[in-house]
C-alpha cells in the first residue's frame, strides 16, 4: 500500500487562492446611488408637526412626524402624487411621540405637495 497523498505544489495553491480572491462573486449586486435630497418640508397642524426633506426628483420623502397634543388624535403625513393618488406615512400616537417617516412615489410618478392628517388612536 503506497503511502503517497495527492500533492499539490505550494504555487498551485497560492495561484488558486489568488484566482478565488480576484474572480467576481456571483450574485453581488452594486450598492444604489446614493439619495439626493435638495428641498426640505415643513408642515404642522393642531394634533403635531412633521418636516423632512425631498428626494429624489421629488420620488422619495423623508422626515419625521410628531405628536404634540394629547387630543386622541395622531398625526400622519400624506404626500399627493402626481397619477392623482397619494401615499401615506404610519402615524405618530400619544403626545410627546415622534416616528421617522419614509413615502415613496411608484414608478413612474412623482410627489406634488405634503399635507398632515390624523387618525383617531
Amino acid at each position: 500500500m503506497s503511502k503517497r497523498r495527492l500533492a499539490v505544489p505550494g504555487a498551485a495553491v497560492a495561484a488558486l487562492t489568488l484566482a478565488a480572491l480576484l474572480l467576481p462573486v456571483t450574485g453581488a449586486h452594486a450598492a444604489p446611488p446614493a439619495d439626493s435630497c435638495t428641498q426640505n418640508w415643513s408642515i404642522s397642524s393642531g394634533e403635531g408637526y412633521a418636516n423632512g426633506k425631498t428626494c429624489n426628483n421629488h420620488a422619495k420623502l423623508v422626515g419625521t412626524v410628531h405628536d404634540t397634543k394629547a387630543d386622541g388624535r395622531c398625526p400622519y403625513v400624506r404626500g399627493k402624487l402626481s397619477n392623482g393618488g397619494h401615499v401615506d406615512s404610519d402615524w405618530a400616537g400619544g403626545k410627546g411621540k415622534s416616528r421617522a417617516i419614509t413615502l415613496y412615489a411608484p414608478s413612474g410618478a412623482h410627489f406634488t405637495s405634503v399635507s398632515m392628517r390624523y387618525i383617531g388612536c
